[in-house]
């Protein structure tokens, strides 16, 4: 206990709030094993108001409404694609738009549970068009949704022709259900491998760099990217090739790794909703990594970063670790 009280106090000199420290990994992977931790997490992951729920409700919603275009024609139809990208154009202008309205335009609750004081940066010639917010918004539509409909399109076409293995939920209920499960493992393992590919040498410079413009982040931060890196980090979604799917799985999977990130740059830690209620917001995991750079390249969904030693904890001591493997490396 006496850790962690020192552990906050020497945080709060570099952030405005931070959670509780030092933050920890899925609790299924860390040893000795916790049953009350690792059903807590999972109970909070997908039985309650979180992100991960909601991407699966607006999953088996876009099935409702798609199903009938999907199961029908073998050719492939630009008409469909269209609404897939429209689709996903609109969910994210609704919950990137939402949220930076809410907490960024009206500033509903201030800097309550905000990571840093400030409010995005203020003009830069950094920044295409001179402004973060025009910035964040041209990639983030104009390339970022435009490949992960491309890719979220043809998976689909592909199993409605039966060109790959399909899967349904009346043939193989625990199958199904066990690929939602670890999508989101499946996603922090690619997210690390990708990441760290692109912190190196050229890439860094030529393509990550440009999502890395954003140090104090905001929600239309999460999928402003280099149109290359967008076709790197969506390029998770391709292991729908060789796993027998359904398109719920690619539209869940897709939600994940867009809306997710939309929902883990807000900079606020949670949202606040009447006195009381509070929903999770923002990554602090991924937080570190936008103020330091070279550390948690992955997330905290399967620990990666643990593993390969790029682990960042939000403690001084994690700090000075990271300080000492720069000045050795």
């Amino acid at each position: 206990m006496a850790e962690v009280k020192t552990a906050q106090k020497q945080a709060r000199s570099e952030w405005h709030y931070h959670p509780d420290l030092p933050i920890g990994n899925n609790p299924l992977f860390e040893f000795p094993w916790s049953a009350r931790k690792i059903i807590a997490y999972h109970r909070d992951y997908w039985l309650t108001l979180s992100e991960v729920s909601f991407f699966l409700i607006l999953a088996l919603a876009g099935w409702y409404f798609h199903q009938s275009i999907i199961t029908t024609g073998s050719e492939f139809s630009f008409g469909f694609a269209a609404q897939i990208y429209v689709r996903n154009l609109l969910i994210t202008i609704v919950v990137a738009g939402g949220l930076h309205y809410a907490l960024y335009a009206r500033k509903a609750q201030d800097k309550e549970t905000k990571y840093i004081a400030a409010f995005l940066h203020r003009g830069g010639g950094k920044f295409t068009f001179g402004n973060q917010l025009y910035d964040n918004m041209f990639f983030s539509l104009a390339s970022g949704v435009t490949i992960w409909s491309a890719y979220e399109a043809g998976l689909i076409w592909l199993l409605s022709t039966n060109k790959i293995a399909t899967l349904s939920f009346g043939d193989a209920p625990i199958w199904f259900a066990a690929i939602l499960l670890v999508t989101g493992i499946w996603i922090a393992f690619h997210f690390y491998i990708v990441h760290r590919l692109l912190h190196w040498g050229v890439l860094y410079d030529w393509v990550h760099s440009l999502h890395h413009r954003n140090v104090n982040v905001g929600p239309w931060s999460g999928i402003s990217m280099h149109p290359i890196e967008h076709m790197l980090y969506f390029s998770s979604l391709l292991i729908h090739l060789v796993i027998p799917s359904h398109p719920i799985h690619i539209m869940f999977h897709g939600y994940m790794l867009a809306l997710s990130a939309v929902i883990g740059h807000t900079g606020f830690h949670e949202l606040l909703v009447g006195k009381s209620r509070r929903i999770a917001l923002g990554h602090f995991h991924h937080q570190l990594h936008h103020r330091y750079f070279e550390c948690n390249y992955g997330s905290v969904d399967f620990p990666m970063d643990v593993w390969f030693g790029t682990f960042h904890d939000g403690t001084s001591e994690a700090k000075n670790r990271l300080k000492k493997r720069f000045r050795s490396g």
